[in-house]
């Protein structure tokens, strides 16, 4: 038996070892390590910097923030800046925030300061949300504020959506504001009138909810296994909504070449599946109702199925199309709005790959919230499986395009439309696409894409784009239909 006090000795052999190993890497070995370019070094510095930061660590990091983005190491950054603490967090709002130019650095504080819990970090987000020239900033700030629970963070957005409102440009952060309210407070209001009379009954009552841990409410694009968990995720109060909807508000008809039911089924939200051939006697209610028409390939609807369609959306309903029933439905129903341009070409047979994006002028649209990332640090290519003889859209200036390739703008095509949307009827409001306050559309809206929608089952390729635009679609219709009934 080996004498006792060599005990001792041993225990402090290893506490200084543990001491060593945990050490806060010196200014130089920081500065060297965030040049390195190493994917590994950095993400391992950052994991070391967690609750040891200083102001020049800070300082550091956004200093070689542009020449960290292309490692993929953005949630390891938020982790690690989330820890700043007195003059790191000094440091954090003046270099990341106040001085700062960049909006994709602006945005990484912002994402940062959003998970840390004093006062000086959540005056930081108001003043984003409020001023910040960068839209994708401001929205985050907006949903970094309704997930803090704070009695203050209610205080600041109930007057803040009041002045937003009165600013027609202000359309999305209306909404994500409307947003982070309703999961700070559990309730379903939407506009400034009725939250400030809510708010003024209830403030000495508010109960903060229960936040997720701060893992849950990373800032993370790489974990999400669909469009829905990213929702969970940013956009909680809407989703629980959407969850909760009956499985009557949306109906899908088959068809033949597509089946967006697959997708909703991947996403387990409540629909119901309706063969075409009982269309005809169907009965729809526009008020409630999203009704999405699978790609039939030639199986086209009768004349009465083609009106159904157009009094369907005249009405107030919304519709989701995709592929050939632009030339089978669309075309038909709406011929002041949709005229057929052609098809892409036949070969290859299994179609092929494009880049896709979101058109310039309406990349704001509410219909395309989170279609892309919020911000630049996620630098990949977004694709969309185009199948063979899919139908193209001739220009009109009553539509609205959302999406688009640029490797469709060619003689060949014609037409770069992936996506687009219109409301009917045109005069409602003025032209098709007009928005009424909120932001939120006025008539009934289409949303039609381009291919098979049943290709976006998982994030390969468009990385839950196209996904999303659907789930937006059925955000829209709840809003819509809230609208309607307060009025």
């Amino acid at each position: 038996m080996r004498p006792l006090t060599t005990f001792p000795l041993a225990a402090a052999v290893l506490a200084a070892a543990i001491t060593t190993a945990l050490a806060a890497p010196t200014s130089a070995e920081v500065k060297r390590t965030l040049k390195s370019g190493d994917q590994a070094a950095v993400s391992q510095l950052l994991g070391q910097l967690h609750g040891q930061l200083d102001d020049d660590a800070v300082k550091a990091i956004l200093d070689n923030g542009p020449r960290l983005k292309p490692l993929g190491v953005y949630d390891d950054l938020v982790k690690a800046l989330a820890t700043a603490r007195g003059p790191a967090l000094e440091a954090l709002i003046k270099g990341g925030y106040d001085k700062q130019k960049r909006p994709e650095l602006r945005f990484l504080a912002v994402d940062a300061l959003g998970r840390i819990p004093e006062a000086a970090a959540e005056k930081v987000l108001v003043e984003a949300l409020e001023e910040d020239a960068d839209e994708a900033v401001a929205v985050l700030a907006a949903r970094s504020l309704g997930k803090r629970g704070t009695l203050s963070a209610v205080d600041a957005l109930v007057p803040l959506l009041g002045r937003l409102e009165s600013d027609a440009k202000k359309a999305r952060l209306v909404r994500e504001v409307n947003a982070a309210l309703c999961a700070l407070t559990g309730q379903e209001l939407s506009v400034a009138e009725d939250w400030k009379n809510y708010w003024d009954a209830n403030r000495d009552k508010f109960q903060p909810p229960a936040q997720a841990s701060s893992d849950d409410a990373a800032g993370s694009q790489t974990r999400d296994r669909n469009a829905l968990d990213r929702m969970r995720r940013e956009r909680p109060a809407e989703t629980r909504t959407m969850e909760r909807m009956r499985d009557d508000e949306v109906i899908a008809i088959k068809g033949r070449s597509d089946k967006v039911e697959q997708v909703l089924k991947a996403l387990n939200l409540p629909h119901q599946v309706k063969e075409r051939s009982e269309f005809d006697g169907l009965e729809l209610d526009p008020a409630r109702q999203i009704l999405v028409m699978n790609c039939a390939g030639t199986e086209a609807l009768s004349d009465a199925g083609v009106a159904k369609v157009r009094e369907f959306v005249g009405r107030g309903g919304y519709l989701f199309t995709s592929d050939w029933e632009l030339k089978n439905v669309l075309a038909r129903a709406f011929p002041e709005v949709v005229a057929f341009k052609g098809e892409s070409p036949r070969e290859p047979k299994d179609g092929i790959s494009i880049k896709i994006r979101p058109h310039a002028q309406h990349a704001s649209h509410p219909l395309m919230r989170d279609v892309f990332p919020l911000s630049t640090w996620t630098e990949r290519q977004f694709t969309w499986q185009l199948d063979s003889r899919s139908h193209l859209v001739a220009d009109n200036p009553l539509l609205v395009p959302l999406v688009v390739s640029p490797d469709m703008d060619d003689k060949k095509m014609g037409s770069n439309v992936v996506a687009f949307t219109f409301t009917f009827p045109p005069g409602a409001g003025g032209r098709a696409g007009a928005t009424g306050k909120g932001g939120r559309a006025r008539g009934g809206v289409v949303l039609h894409v381009s291919s098979h929608f049943k290709n976006q089952k998982d994030e390969s390729g468009d990385g839950f784009a196209l996904q999303q635009i659907l789930l937006n679609l059925i955000v829209e219709k709840q809003d819509a239909r809230r609208a309607a009934n307060s009025r």
